[in-house]
């Protein structure tokens, strides 16, 4: 079979899952991932014969993609601000709107005139000048772009889920990134002692109703961790209410809280960190006009 025959069959197949536009992008990372080729080798060498056993993968893939089984669990990797991370069922896949929320603490730190960008061997107080700890961490991305790109800051990342921290730190290792990930169940206030002092709070926590679920995308319902997705119906605003409370014992003054929220929540997200006492809470929209983030200000 050739590199086109293989791409016009995977998107005829994937044609009663996905439109046209993602059915495409999908058959192109399947065929980079099964072949070794790039995209751009793919689509200008069309006529290119492919390997029995690099055909067979193809279609194995393809079934498991008839499941509604994400294509980035099926390659076991995605890319999340120039980093290729590795992600398993274990792990939410990153999304395009979560760099939007890195984009957001770099531009306000860049604006800060804080000495954390530089690589290298650090001043001996580069890493008093800026810690960060990420509620929820997951795979691992937003804790792991935030070092990589600002190299003397020192960064934490907690999880309640041991093998989501077992990606977290598979990516550390993979990336030579350091970052320190931690057990936690961040919801018992108790555990909050043995997590550090820090100037930066992020977090994409879970915030989606329960009864959103009938109304979400197969492939996100079935196989993505419920746990990091879902809260309960009565109590949407769970996690960044015992973020805003651990915040005000943890969360050095001039410090901030950068939060993704639910595109229904926002006003809801900003009226509790008011109500928790916080005065400066600003509500930021995404590239798609939704509402998606939260920054809160710690006064000095």
């Amino acid at each position: 079979m050739k590199l086109g025959e293989a791409e016009k069959l995977i998107r005829q197949q994937l044609a009663t899952i996905y439109d046209d536009s993602e059915g495409g992008n999908i058959a192109l990372l399947l065929l980079e991932d099964c072949t070794g080729f790039s995209a751009t080798e793919i689509v200008m060498n069309k006529d290119r014969e492919i390997a029995a056993e690099q055909e067979e993968k193809i279609q194995q893939h393809v079934q498991r993609l008839l499941t509604h089984e994400p294509i980035q669990y099926i390659m076991q990797k995605t890319w999340f601000y120039g980093m290729e991370l590795y992600v398993d069922k274990n792990v939410l896949i990153p999304r395009p709107e979560t760099e939007e929320l890195v984009d957001w603490i770099v531009k306000d730190v860049k604006a800060s005139g804080k000495h954390v960008f530089q690589k290298g061997p650090a001043d001996a107080d580069a890493t008093t000048q800026l810690k960060i700890l990420d509620v929820g961490t997951g795979s691992g991305c937003i804790a792991l772009a935030l070092k990589k790109t600002m190299p003397r800051a020192e960064v934490w990342g907690c999880d309640v889920s041991e093998e989501a921290l077992n990606v977290a730190r598979r990516n550390g290792s993979d990336l030579d990134i350091r970052v320190d990930f931690q057990g936690s169940n961040f919801l018992d206030g108790l555990q909050h002692r043995l997590l550090p002092s820090v100037d930066i709070i992020v977090s994409n926590p879970p915030y989606i109703p329960l009864n959103e679920k009938a109304e979400m995308r197969a492939n996100v319902v079935a196989h993505e961790p419920h746990t990091a997705l879902f809260v309960p119906n009565d109590d949407a605003l769970l996690f960044y209410r015992t973020i805003a409370q651990f915040a005000q014992k943890r969360l050095h003054k001039g410090g901030a809280i950068y939060l993704e929220i639910h595109e229904n929540l926002g006003e809801a997200v900003v009226a509790l960190f008011r109500k928790e006492g916080y005065t400066s809470v600003e509500l930021k929209k995404d590239m798609q006009g939704k509402d998606r983030m939260v920054k809160v200000l710690c006064s000095e």
